[in-house]
């Protein structure tokens, strides 16, 4: 069991008590978090992570999409009940922003997870 995140902080109960969450929904918040942190940046765990922010919109979309996807495999090999999938970048210019689209296979059903970068 784990506190449930919403929008960066722990969504709380009418009582003030952190909503847990397990199963499935506990592991797609775990990818997610591995997701969005910076490889390396945290002292303690410097293997946790991924480096998709290592990525840019430069060069073809195909090339691009290919290192998300090996970016994402590598965050995600810890773990094992997932299966990446697919990775896909969208480029924002207004907003200067990179969004990755991952898609996990867990328990026999697909998922898709968004990064922006």
């Amino acid at each position: 069991m784990d506190a449930l995140l919403i929008d960066g902080g722990h969504l709380c109960d009418s009582l003030g008590s952190p909503v847990m969450v397990g199963g499935e929904r506990e592991l797609l918040q775990r990818a997610a978090i591995r997701l969005a942190v910076r490889r390396g940046s945290l002292p303690h765990d410097p293997a946790f992570g991924s480096t998709l922010h290592r990525l840019d919109a430069d060069g073809p979309a195909g090339a691009r999409d290919a290192r998300a996807l090996a970016a994402a495999r590598l965050a995600l090999a810890p773990l094992p009940q997932f299966e990446v999938r697919a990775a896909a970048c969208a480029w924002e210019p207004g907003a200067r922003r990179l969004t990755v689209r991952i898609t996990l296979a867990l328990a026999g059903r697909d998922y898709q997870l968004e990064v922006d970068v």
